[in-house]
């Protein structure tokens, strides 16, 4: 060996995306979504379920959105196992307000099951 990494396989951090060659893909900042007006992130407990809503003006702008996780604790039970998001809500409000585009909350209750034995349906 001379001494490289090859063979040796890192950890992958979980808040993190990788291509399919194993590389980082640099994760959206806090400033990087207030500059697409995005003021806020929607938070889930792991651990009881609850659901929050975030304002993003406490962290930084060169914070990662994923690891505000690590900045918040659930209001309802204490845990620490916090995932983050996007907030689509407010994403999809924003969106209509600056275009005029509406998008449907929940597309997939509009869709009509398909039945296998109507004709043309393979």
């Amino acid at each position: 060996m001379n001494g490289g990494d090859e063979g040796v396989r890192r950890s992958r951090n979980p808040r993190r995306a990788y291509d399919e060659d194993g590389r980082e893909i640099a994760p959206p900042t806090v400033g990087s979504a207030r500059a697409q007006g995005e003021t806020t992130i929607a938070a889930h407990c792991h651990d009881c379920g609850h659901h929050a809503i975030v304002a993003t003006d406490r962290f930084s702008a060169d914070l990662p959105i994923p690891d505000i996780a690590l900045r918040l604790r659930c209001s309802a039970c204490q845990s620490k196992r916090i995932g983050v998001m996007m907030d689509m809500a407010a994403h999809y409000a924003r969106l209509t307000t600056e275009t005029g585009w509406k998008m449907d909350p929940r597309p997939w209750l509009n869709v009509r099951s398909l039945k296998t034995d109507e004709p043309g349906n393979h």
